[in-house]
């Protein structure tokens, strides 16, 4: 989207209202911040050159559109007990495909045990303990904000470790 403080700006000023959007939606304040979040990685994801005139209307769009498609893939996906289930074939992925996984999972392992110390342990809370934003920043002793970046950055860095090492 260009230059990273404006849109780091951009999701300071406006955080509040778009999580406070996102929670009238789906009716869940607590997946309203991850919501933001996917949003926002969403947003921050775009090339340079792309130039979006509304930001704000874009990022409302992309989070209408995530709570819309999280709804209907709950519908579409049936709810089935386990035992009812007949045998079914063994769906487990190639040999192949498990060291590929493996070897890119320790590249991006080396990249997170590299990083700061407050980076590091932001991204391991967030994507392996499955802990919120709100709960890192506090845990930590950070502003949400400030957080969300430490977590964007470190995906940064492992996306790019992952892509070089493959």
């Amino acid at each position: 989207m260009g230059d990273e403080r404006l849109t780091l700006r951009l999701y300071r000023t406006h955080r509040e209202t778009l999580v406070s959007y996102a929670g009238k939606l789906s009716g869940d304040r607590v997946s309203a911040e991850d919501i933001v979040h996917d949003a926002w990685m969403l947003l921050d994801r775009q090339p340079d050159n792309t130039v979006i005139r509304e930001p704000v209307s874009y990022l409302r769009r992309i989070i209408r559109n995530l709570v819309f498609a999280d709804v209907r893939r709950q519908r579409r996906e049936p709810k089935l007990i386990v035992e009812d289930m007949p045998d079914i074939a063994d769906e487990r992925p190639s040999i192949e495909s498990e060291v590929m996984a493996r070897q890119a999972m320790e590249l991006v392992m080396d990249a997170i045990d590299a990083m700061p110390p407050r980076q590091r342990a932001a991204i391991k809370m967030y994507h392996f303990e499955g802990m919120k934003l709100r709960e890192i920043a506090e845990r930590l002793e950070l502003s949400v904000s400030y957080t969300h970046s430490l977590i964007v950055d470190g995906m940064k860095i492992c996306n790019q470790r992952r892509r070089q090492g493959l």
